[in-house]
C-alpha cells in the first residue's frame, strides 16, 4: 500500500538518509559530490537517459515533470532546452532542507517549484528518480525493499504517462553496506504486477546499475 504519512515528515528510516545529505550539501556546495556522484559526467548521462522517455511526445511543449529526489535541482538544467519543456513545469521534491533551499538559489526559472516530501504530492505526465533509492544507509534490506516499493506505487499513481527510476545492481562486485543493490529481474516484475503499462530495463550507464522505465 501506498506510504500516508504527512509528505513533508519523511519517514524514520530515512532520517539518516536526510542526515547524510545535509552534511554533504554542506561540505560540497551544489556539485554532483553533494549526491554521491564521483563525476559529472556519469550524473548527467543518466539525465540523458530519462530525457529519452520523453520522445514520444514531439507534438508538445508542456510536459510536466516530478523529480523525486531532486538534490539542488541537477537535472532541471536537462530538460530546460528541451521542445517538449518550453512551457511545462518540473517539480522538484527532497527531504533535505538545504538541498532545498540550494536548489531554488541555482534554479531561478519559473517553471520549477520545489517542494520538501519524501513522496510526489503533484500529478506530472513523467516522473524521475536518480539516485534516491541507492542510499538506504541504516536501514535493512527488506524494510528498504518494501520502502521502494510503496514509494514507486504511490509515484506511478502521480504519474499520468511515465516513470523512470535507477537502481544499483545486486550483480554489482563492489559493496557498500550503506548501499541497496536491488534485482533487475524483481523490479521488472514488481512494475509488470502493480504498476502495468510497458515496462524495460535500459542498461546503458555503468554495469553495476540499471534503469527501469514503465509506460502507461
Amino acid at each position: 500500500m501506498p506510504d500516508k504519512s504527512d509528505p513533508s515528515e519523511p519517514p524514520r528510516l530515512l532520517e539518516p538518509v536526510a542526515h547524510s545529505f545535509e552534511w554533504a550539501i554542506n561540505k560540497h556546495g551544489p556539485i554532483h559530490r553533494a549526491v554521491a556522484w564521483r563525476d559529472e559526467e556519469r550524473q548527467q548521462r543518466r539525465f540523458q537517459i530519462f530525457v529519452g522517455l520523453l520522445g514520444y511526445d514531439t507534438e508538445r511543449d508542456d510536459v510536466t515533470i516530478n523529480d523525486l529526489g531532486c538534490g539542488y535541482g541537477a537535472m532541471f538544467d536537462t530538460f530546460k532546452e528541451l521542445p517538449q519543456f518550453l512551457d511545462g513545469t518540473y517539480f522538484g521534491y527532497d527531504i533535505s532542507d538545504t538541498m532545498l533551499k540550494m536548489a531554488r538559489e541555482k534554479v531561478a526559472d519559473p517553471r520549477a517549484l520545489f517542494i520538501k516530501s519524501h513522496q510526489a504530492t503533484e500529478r506530472a505526465d513523467y516522473s524521475f528518480v536518480s539516485g534516491t533509492y541507492n542510499l538506504k544507509m541504516t536501514a535493512g534490506n527488506t524494510e528498504w525493499l518494501n520502502y521502494v516499493e510503496e514509494n514507486l506505487v504511490q509515484l506511478w499513481s502521480k504519474t499520468r504517462i511515465g516513470l523512470g527510476f535507477n537502481m544499483l545492481n545486486i550483480e554489482s562486485p563492489l559493496r557498500e553496506k550503506t548501499l541497496y543493490y536491488a534485482d533487475p529481474a524483481h523490479f521488472i516484475a514488481f512494475c509488470e504486477k502493480y504498476l502495468g503499462g510497458q515496462v524495460r530495463m535500459v542498461n546503458l550507464l555503468h554495469p553495476n546499475e540499471f534503469v527501469i522505465f514503465v509506460r502507461k
